[in-house]
């Protein structure tokens, strides 16, 4: 699983127009399908589609697709992202992504929307406004390496949304991300427990604060979230290594370790073996 918009970053097909910490505005362009498609996003994002079309499915099943000329909102989360490409052309597209302090930002300057109907999913139409400050923005901050402009022109996009023919919807939705609805705590960890993620996203995804996340987590398990998570984990990891002949690093990414040299120490820890000692002798074992 990726996490976006980290890994990004990295990525040779994605170029970097702004960037600071997690906000960004990002450009990309691909020729070639990829195949790890879930991916976390780490912070709000908004995705133009300029040439192409994105397949999104969230974490409760629904899918929604974006064509050329479109834009969607897609809140902090766990989803299925697939760009399809059209035969002999690429898939293009802009993404930006918003840290909370600038959202928290935005919206202050607008009162809360009282009884209005919360879209799910917010597909909006990339109008000519929108157009025209996404070229600006491009032809001006394109490699000029002037990352000090990545929070107003990202504030300047949210208010010109705002006033488009979809903007009180808009406003709506982000206001009801900070009320998130709570999710059931055990279901949610048994699926997801394998995801690299830390306890500040275990806490967003179900709808809680960190401290609450903790408390009603120990209330339900017994134990605290890191523990369990390491054992959960770690009990995957020993499965898989009598399973498969996978790399050690490929078990680990398996069970949410991206850290290999910490994921080797935890399970030396737990099993009193190192993990490729575990599966040699679980391969023996079969054999015999």
């Amino acid at each position: 699983m990726k996490i976006v918009p980290q890994a990004f970053y990295a990525h040779t097909e994605i170029e970097k127009v702004l960037v600071n910490g997690l906000s960004c505005v990002l450009l990309k362009n691909t020729k070639q399908v990829g195949f790890q498609n879930n991916r976390y996003l780490a912070t709000h994002a908004i995705t133009i589609v300029l040439n192409g079309q994105l397949r999104i499915e969230d974490s409760e099943g629904e899918i929604t697709l974006v064509n050329k000329n479109q834009m969607i909102l897609l809140p902090k989360g766990l989803y299925i992202i697939s760009d399809i490409i059209p035969k002999n052309q690429s898939f293009d597209a802009i993404i930006y992504f918003f840290d909370t302090e600038i959202i928290n930002e935005f919206l202050n300057t607008f009162p809360k929307h009282e009884g209005q109907e919360i879209p799910k999913t917010l597909v909006l139409n990339y109008d000519h406004n929108l157009r025209l400050f996404s070229d600006t923005l491009i032809a001006l901050y394109r490699d000029k390496n002037q990352h000090q402009f990545t929070r107003p022109k990202l504030l300047e996009l949210l208010h010109l949304i705002s006033v488009s023919q979809k903007g009180a919807q808009f406003i709506t939705k982000l206001q009801s991300l900070k009320n998130r609805s709570k999710m059931n705590v055990k279901s949610f960890m048994e699926e997801n427990f394998d995801k690299p993620l830390d306890i500040k996203d275990y806490a967003y995804l179900t709808g809680r604060s960190i401290s609450t996340f903790r408390r009603d987590f120990k209330s339900r398990f017994k134990i605290s979230p890191k523990q369990w998570l390491i054992k959960k984990r770690l009990e995957k990891a020993a499965k898989l290594l009598e399973q498969k002949n996978d790399s050690i690093t490929d078990i680990a990414l398996q069970v949410g370790y991206e850290n290999i040299s910490h994921f080797i120490k935890a399970f030396q820890k737990e099993f009193k073996i190192s993990p490729k000692q575990y599966q040699i002798k679980s391969r023996k074992d079969i054999l015999i």
